[in-house]
C-alpha cells in the first residue's frame, strides 16, 4: 500500500503501536514495536501481546469490527447521560 503523503511517530521503547489503514474498502492492519522482537521469544510482554492480539482479530473476524464500533459509540451515549443527569 503505497501512500502519497506520510507520517513519521516517534514512539518510546515500551510502546507498540496497531496502526489501521483503509484504502478502497479494504481495511490494512500493520503492527510497529519500538524495539526489536525476537521470533522465538518466550515472553513479549503485555503490551506487544494486547496489539497482536486486537490486530489479528481484526483481521480474522469480520463482526469484531462492527463491534468496537458499536461499543465506541455507546461509550458517547454514556458520556452523554452522565453529563444531562
Amino acid at each position: 500500500m503505497a501512500a502519497a503523503n506520510t507520517t513519521t511517530i516517534t514512539l518510546e521503547e515500551n510502546e507498540v503501536a496497531l496502526i489501521i489503514g483503509e484504502e478502497d474498502g479494504a481495511m490494512s492492519v500493520r503492527v510497529v514495536s519500538a524495539t526489536e522482537v525476537a521470533d522465538d521469544a518466550d515472553d513479549i510482554g503485555a503490551a506487544p501481546e494486547i496489539v497482536l492480539a486486537l490486530a489479528m482479530r481484526l483481521l480474522k473476524d469480520p463482526e469484531f469490527h462492527d463491534d468496537v464500533l458499536e461499543w465506541y459509540y455507546a461509550q458517547d451515549d454514556d458520556e452523554d447521560e452522565g453529563k444531562q443527569a
